[in-house]
């Protein structure tokens, strides 16, 4: 996701100032993107020719056009089928092996401490865990056989 189709998908939310845009943006995207001030504020000046804006005291209001709107829902379905999942926590999993289990297990539990206050969040973070929790599952039930395991890596040259 970049910034500007973050600005374009939270104004379809309302219309909004470039403030009120990192607001939203720190509260609701964290977990998903990092969006700044100085990363806002020129995307709202590249969108400006493509939305309605209007002046609301020394603060410029945003708004999506009709047609814009419209536009927006067409590449958002698009969009779905080249979504990606990215997530630091998805990293730490790739990694996993280099720690030990009960860091693991700390990290996750901080992670759900800290993260767990909406319904939404709560899932992302289950989602984003279930990995975890069932490599720790596998490696529990599974860990000693595979470390007595002295056969070839590929099942066909065993045979």
């Amino acid at each position: 996701m970049n910034s500007k189709n973050l600005c374009l998908e939270s104004l379809s939310l309302g219309p909004r100032s470039g403030y009120d845009l990192k607001r939203l943006c720190e509260a609701a995207f964290r977990h998903f993107h990092s969006a700044s001030l100085s990363s806002i504020f020129p995307r709202l000046a590249q969108i400006e020719p493509e939305v309605w804006v209007s002046a609301r005291t020394e603060r410029k209001v945003f708004r999506l056009t009709d047609a814009r709107q419209a536009a927006l829902t067409e590449e958002l379905a698009a969009a779905a089928s080249t979504a990606q999942l990215r997530s630091e926590l998805l990293v730490l999993r790739f990694f996993a092996h280099l720690l030990p289990t009960e860091r693991l297990e700390t990290i996750l539990d901080t992670v759900i401490q800290r993260d767990t206050g909406t319904p939404n969040t709560r899932f992302r973070v289950q989602a984003a865990i279930a990995p975890y929790r069932a490599m720790l599952d596998f490696l529990a039930i599974r860990g000693p056989g595979l470390l007595r395991a002295q056969g070839p890596e590929n099942p066909a040259e065993g045979a």
